[in-house]
């Protein structure tokens, strides 16, 4: 089995599909919207900034679901699995379940 090591401010995200949308026995298609990807984050790597010289800590954590645009990441197939692989500046949001709402910071960090 292989695994993904990703470099230089990349993460690897394990694709979540999203249930289809049913009213009795008829399927109804999302066709025609363009909604963006849903993925866990299975590997993260830190960002090296060459203007420091330093390897920045990568601000995902394992498990994370987050949300990525449809064409901004890489959807690939290792070992019969699919994965996405894209940037952490790619990454539109963390999606964050309510009982984890009160630990994360109020004020959001300013570099």
């Amino acid at each position: 089995m292989s695994k993904l090591k990703p470099k230089n401010g990349y993460l690897v995200l394990r694709p979540i599909e999203e249930d289809e949308t049913m009213y009795g026995n008829i399927i109804i298609p999302d066709l025609g919207k363009e909604r963006p990807e849903l993925g866990e984050v299975i590997a993260t790597s830190p960002t090296y900034n060459f203007h420091s010289d330093q390897k920045i800590p990568s601000e995902f954590k394992l498990g994370d679901k987050v949300l990525i645009p449809k064409l901004g990441s890489v959807r690939i197939t290792v070992d019969s699995e699919e994965y996405f692989i894209c940037k952490e500046q790619d990454v539109y949001s963390i999606l964050v379940d309510e009982d984890q709402e009160n630990e994360l910071e109020e004020e959001p960090k300013i570099f």
